[in-house]
């Protein structure tokens, strides 16, 4: 192939299906005549460009929208293929330009939920042997729990952009207090409830240390930062910021702290999030959820858990 440094871009109109389509096609020039030079590699390039820009006009999945999907479940393509139960090339084919029908494109679409792809593979068992299919039945069974945990829903394009910094975990917990108390508080008001005392329904000790973790997990996926630098301990009942431990210990509700100290708008947005996702769930569903984290499996109890394997784990639960 030329060199690169001798690479030119036009836009053409072409017609794929009796569509027109604009695309910037690639080719070479003759540095010497200036005469372009037919050149296999990037004619080949330029057809799987072509049909791309056609798939996302006629809204189908793109060759590397494809491959993704495949290589989420380390399948080559022959596998991936027999176990959605297409014909053994068919992906070879797809992810090489040609277009696919709708009705495949949407087996494919269906399979990047773990869930629909467990139903497949199970389906076409008979297609692996027994080593290949348990090879990929655990693989999809993790990415089954992952999407179990990916509990809160969020744009991470909205909040990348904001000012994050990190505090004191004091700090955090004050502002994770007063945020909850609060919406207790509101919702009190907004469904007029006055049969119970909303002070019994503030966050207590054991939530306030769950979402402590959540918080510094989140915050770890969004802006690769600590929320807070004081260490998080794997103890019986979940993970444990056991400098707040000392703060805020047994089983009353903590009531709203009066301090007033302003933190960064990404923190704020973070515990926002955890507050109305995570913050709805009950305290002892919370601990069973972080016990099946590989961030508590993975770190011996009463020890730190490594702020790196949760940056990790927060990553391959919300990657997308």
């Amino acid at each position: 192939m030329e060199n690169r440094e001798n690479l030119r871009v036009r836009k053409i109109i072409a017609k794929v299906k009796e569509k027109e389509i604009e695309f910037e096609e690639h080719y070479v020039i003759n540095p010497i005549t200036g005469e372009e030079i037919f050149d296999r590699i990037i004619e080949i390039e330029n057809d799987l460009r072509l049909y791309d820009v056609y798939k996302k006009q006629v809204n189908l999945l793109t060759s590397v929208e494809i491959k993704a999907i495949r290589k989420k479940y380390e399948m080559n393509q022959k596998e991936f293929a027999l176990a959605i139960g297409l014909g053994e090339i068919t992906i070879h084919r797809f992810e090489n330009g040609s277009i696919q029908t709708e009705s495949v494109d949407s087996i494919i679409r269906l399979s990047e939920d773990p869930d629909i792809m467990y139903t497949f593979l199970i389906k076409n068992q008979s297609k692996f042997d027994e080593e290949e299919y348990l090879k990929f039945l655990k693989k999809i069974n993790t990415l089954k729990n992952l999407k179990e945990h990916k509990i809160a829903q969020f744009n991470i394009n909205e909040l990348i952009h904001l000012d994050f910094k990190t505090e004191d975990a004091l700090i955090v917990s004050n502002q994770l207090v007063k945020k909850y108390n609060s919406r207790v508080n509101q919702l009190s008001e907004k469904y007029n409830i006055k049969d119970i005392c909303v002070d019994a329904e503030y966050i207590t000790p054991l939530k306030l240390q769950k979402l402590l973790y959540f918080i510094q997990g989140l915050s770890a996926k969004v802006y690769g930062k600590r929320a807070f630098d004081n260490p998080i301990y794997v103890w019986s009942y979940g993970p444990v910021v056991t400098d707040m431990y000392k703060v805020y210990k047994g089983r009353s509700p903590i009531l709203t702290p009066s301090d007033n100290i302003k933190i960064s708008d990404g923190l704020n947005k973070i515990i926002d999030i955890v507050i109305s996702s995570y913050g709805q769930i009950e305290a002892e569903k919370l601990i069973d959820l972080t016990h099946e984290e590989e961030p508590w499996l993975n770190t011996p109890k009463d020890h730190i858990i490594d702020f790196d394997l949760m940056k990790e784990y927060f990553e391959k639960v919300y990657e997308n």
